[in-house]
């Protein structure tokens, strides 16, 4: 086991320990409780959201959220769950991706129905000021073309994305507006079970080209 491998492991045991400790087991002597999430970050956030906690099962979920519909991915390890409103809920009411990697809980998005108007946009990025503390702003810029005719056409770059990040040891979350379309999206997620992810996926790259190359017949 590399010195890689052996961080994310260690890093995994701190957060189960987070997610399992009960106050109860704080009360007694000689145990000291973990730190809080948000030590050595931009806010305290939840290690994981509505109750369900980073790593949780599919049916870990389903049995706290109640049932949802199952999206395929072209990943098999990669499992999305939809969370619907219910039967005769406002219309505004938010649509929830939950998503999973080898049956773990690794990041949810939340989508904020209908296009939202400049006013309403500032307050629901307030909103979230208010809850986590101020994020920190990023932008995505594109060549946009714009004119009355070919001969009479300007490049401008203008902003079509921007970002809202908070983060702490455990989570990292975004505030994401699409500027043009006035759609609102967030997304929270585990860092460490996305680092073990991402470490995975390079390892099978790397296996599979190996593993390509090797079956090339020379003479």
């Amino acid at each position: 086991m590399n010195f890689r491998n052996e961080q994310i492991l260690s890093l995994l045991a701190v957060l189960m320990m987070l997610v399992s400790a009960q106050p109860a087991a704080a009360a007694g002597k000689g145990v000291t409780p973990p730190p809080p999430p948000g030590s050595g970050g931009d806010s305290v956030l939840p290690a994981g959201y509505r109750g369900v906690a980073w790593g949780a099962s599919a049916e870990a979920l389903m049995a706290i959220r109640g049932g949802m519909e199952l999206q395929v991915t072209p990943d098999p390890r990669i499992k999305k769950l939809i969370e619907l409103p219910p039967p005769g809920a406002d219309s505004e009411a938010i649509v929830r991706h939950w998503t999973l990697w080898n049956d773990k809980l690794v990041e949810v998005t939340m989508f904020f129905p209908g296009e939202f108007t400049v006013r309403e946009g500032r307050e629901l990025k307030e909103r979230f000021e208010t809850q986590y503390g101020p994020g920190r702003l990023e932008k995505t810029r594109k060549s946009v073309e714009s004119g009355t005719s070919v001969w009479d056409v300007k490049v401008e770059q203008q902003i079509v994305e921007q970002r809202w990040v908070w983060q702490d040891p455990f989570t990292i979350q975004e505030l994401r507006n699409d500027v043009r379309k006035g759609q609102w999206v967030c997304v929270r997620q585990s860092r460490m079970f996305e680092v073990s992810r991402q470490a995975q996926d390079q390892a099978d790259r790397k296996k599979a080209h190996s593993k390509r190359v090797k079956s090339i017949v020379l003479d």
